[in-house]
């Protein structure tokens, strides 16, 4: 009997280690087992249970069926369409309403214009094609050149709707990489616009080893987003996440660390220690940063 799979037709969220995630709509899902109101999926080697609404089965030998975590792009007319006409600069391209407010995620939104607002103003700017990202790696290149460039044009990469608060609003895509990247991040994604242009670049350690705080290092680390392309947040205070921004010519980095809690007995004390779990270091050129704030004020908006 061939495998069973779902296709997600509507984000959920799901907790992982030491955090949360959203999973997006289009994403497909082996099958561990179902009853009437859920079903029990695999999702990076751990089993999670998803609402039955929230997904329709698929045979995987279906003529139809979407590749995994591969969802369907939606043709629609973009909101800034790219040209190829000469002298005419390429610009990003956005599914009407890409601005529109989402369900949630105003923590997220806010620490984005924490972060991002001292390095730049929201706005709706649509230049910037040709600004360098990372490693021959430019705006609006299209992915599979920017691929090649990075000499991973052989690999097999996974390809997902972004769905993170604060983001141009099914507009974004990212498509992921393994690899040795900077000598000890063991993953790359590529992020996309709807024309399969890299409008940002992150890079994450999914595995650090060794690196450890101590409480009183990590008394100010109040924020709660470790990863915004995968929309990864702290589950509970025995986690601690650091957040910094900085200016790089025409691109913010963000750097992020989570951290969890280990708790050991000196005597007849407890001594807290916190190991990194995870970090990330998002680059993100000034324009394209400029329209997130600009997503994140509108969805942070009552009105």
């Amino acid at each position: 009997m061939a495998p069973r799979f779902v296709v997600l037709t509507q984000p959920v969220k799901v907790k992982i280690a030491y955090g949360e995630t959203v999973l997006p709509a289009g994403m497909k899902l082996p099958v561990v087992s179902s009853d009437a109101t859920s079903i029990r999926v695999k999702y990076m080697g751990e089993s999670q249970t998803i609402p039955s609404a929230a997904a329709r089965f698929e045979d995987s030998e279906s003529p139809d069926a979407v590749p995994s975590e591969i969802p369907p792009i939606i043709p629609a007319k973009p909101a800034a369409a790219p040209s190829t006409t000469p002298g005419t600069q390429l610009q990003v391209s956005l599914q009407p309403g890409y601005d529109s407010r989402m369900q949630g995620g105003d923590i997220s939104m806010r620490e984005l214009q924490l972060l991002l607002s001292s390095h730049c103003s929201e706005g709706v700017d649509l230049s910037g094609a040709g600004t360098k990202i990372y490693n021959g790696i430019t705006y609006l290149m299209d992915s599979e050149q920017a691929a090649t460039n990075l000499g991973l044009a052989h690999s097999v990469p996974s390809r997902v709707l972004v769905a993170a608060p604060g983001f141009p609003r099914n507009s974004l895509y990212y498509i992921g990489y393994d690899g040795a990247f900077e000598g000890r991040f063991n993953r790359l994604y590529l992020v996309t616009d709807i024309a399969n242009k890299v409008v940002a670049i992150q890079l994450v350690d999914e595995h650090p080893k060794g690196r450890w705080k101590s409480a009183a290092a990590l008394a100010a680390a109040t924020w709660s987003t470790y990863n915004f392309i995968n929309a990864r947040m702290r589950a509970s205070d025995a986690a601690r996440v650091q957040a910094v921004s900085k200016r790089q010519g025409n691109i913010v980095v963000i750097d992020t660390q989570v951290f969890q809690r280990v708790r050991t007995r000196v005597g007849r004390t407890n001594v807290d220690r916190y190991e990194e779990q995870e970090n990330a270091k998002l680059l993100i050129p000034t324009p394209f940063a400029r329209i997130i704030l600009h997503c994140a004020q509108v969805g942070l908006s009552k009105t």
